[in-house]
């Protein structure tokens, strides 16, 4: 038996394996981009036996494969998954958002430089982002799958599209090799969609400008076009995008927040912060939202967007009020220190225990109380009710605490009224 009718023999057993792991990255992948508000079509397959036969051979012909590892080595895309994007610029996203799922081993850009096509093309052909990677980080239902590799496609739907012809008809031809002429007029069609991916690239700034001018963001998909087309490209490449569902949901429940007004939080957004940029926007947004409304901050339909109806948030609501008094209070010292924000500014505790606010102990546990409070405005690993009620209380108490440092008496005082309030 030859080693490419071993292998297939091998493969065959393997297939629904690698069915199952292309179905695990495609859902991973899709849910991840849903919350990001991204576009696309995704979706996934594991190379059918028959049509790997004849790739096989073909490539066997120009250089012979010594054994069956030398094959699963050679061919990369068993299992593969394909995104296929509304808008072009929205790769960059979906860049951030693979690196951020899988353990990327490799990436490939199209087209290559050293890329040499079957004839002289006018227009550049294939244009796209080849990703290898492995699942990490899987649950142990999931863990056979980890070692395994598989590729994942990124290109527009326009793109897509016209690959799938051309490698069907130049890499795959039924009926003989293509005509001058054949070529010619699918080189044709290449330029056309090229073309289309401009004008996919203009109605996506187009959508983003109508936002502007209404004032109005009616859906996720407008909310992550309008941010992306909003920022500096240096801003994406530095921060990542995030979850704009979440900050949806609360756009959607506070309809005073504008495009105008959002366009100037994003003016705010800083780059030199760890959270990403829908976290830096949700939490300014929610910290002047607070200022403006005090106690009586309704976020219970917030909560209840991100872990249900049912669920009594009335707990949630107060971690996160009393997390807003603790950064202002760390905000009001650091400017009495001359540490004054004009960006977005998320509160350091190390800088307080220099200055003998805290202890050490205690900034390590604001560190762990603002992780808490990321994960409940994310609605992921929510502690029972008896344990956050433990931290609010401890958390009430470091607040005060770090209050009695202010040295303006009237924003003091005015600090430990809040503080009560919340406590009552």
């Amino acid at each position: 038996m030859s080693v490419i009718k071993d292998f297939l023999e091998q493969y065959s057993k393997q297939y629904d394996y690698y069915s199952e792991l292309a179905k695990i990255g495609s859902n991973l992948l899709e849910q991840e981009l849903e919350k990001r508000g991204i576009k696309a079509i995704v979706s996934f397959r594991a190379k059918r036996p028959d049509r790997l036969e004849q790739k096989l051979n073909q490539r066997n012909e120009k250089s012979a494969y010594a054994d069956v590892a030398n094959i699963y080595e050679d061919i990369v895309d068993l299992a593969g998954v394909r995104v296929a994007l509304y808008f072009p610029k929205d790769r960059e996203v979906v860049d951030e958002t693979i690196n951020f799922l899988f353990n990327v081993r490799k990436k490939k850009n199209f087209p290559e430089a050293s890329y040499k096509p079957k004839f002289e093309k006018r227009f550049s052909g294939y244009w796209a982002s080849h990703y290898r990677v492995n699942l990490k980080n899987s649950n142990q239902n999931k863990k056979r799958y980890e070692s395994a590799l598989f590729e994942v496609q990124v290109a527009s739907v326009l793109m897509h599209a016209w690959s799938e012809v051309e490698h069907d008809l130049v890499y795959k031809p039924l009926a003989g090799d293509l005509s001058e002429e054949e070529l010619a007029i699918l080189d044709e069609i290449n330029g056309l969609v090229l073309i289309g991916e401009i004008a996919l690239e203009r109605l996506q700034k187009a959508i983003t400008k109508r936002a502007k001018e209404k004032d109005n963001i009616s859906n996720r998909y407008e909310l992550t076009s309008f941010i992306t087309n909003s920022l500096n490209k240096n801003y994406l490449n530095k921060l990542k995008l995030g979850d704009t569902k979440i900050l949806f949901n609360y756009l959607e429940d506070n309809s005073s927040i504008g495009a105008s007004k959002l366009s100037e939080y994003l003016r705010k957004i800083n780059q030199s912060e760890k959270e990403t940029i829908t976290d830096q926007l949700l939490l300014m947004i929610i910290n002047d939202s607070y200022k403006s409304a005090g106690s009586n901050l309704n976020l219970s339909n917030y909560f209840k967007h991100a872990l249900g109806e049912h669920k009594d948030v009335s707990g949630f609501e107060s971690f996160v009020k009393t997390w807003i008094l603790l950064e202002k209070a760390v905000s009001l010292i650091h400017n009495q220190n001359n540490r004054q924000h004009k960006k977005f500014f998320t509160a350091k505790f190390e800088p307080l225990v220099s200055d003998g606010v805290l202890t050490r102990e205690e900034s390590i546990e604001l560190n762990h109380f603002k992780r808490i409070r990321n994960n409940l405005l994310h609605g992921i690993e929510t502690p029972n009710d008896k344990d956050l009620n433990e931290m609010f209380v401890r958390l009430l108490a470091l607040t005060e605490k770090i209050t009695s440092s202010i040295k303006n008496d009237d924003d003091k005082a005015k600090l430990l009224k809040e503080i009560k309030t919340l406590s009552d």
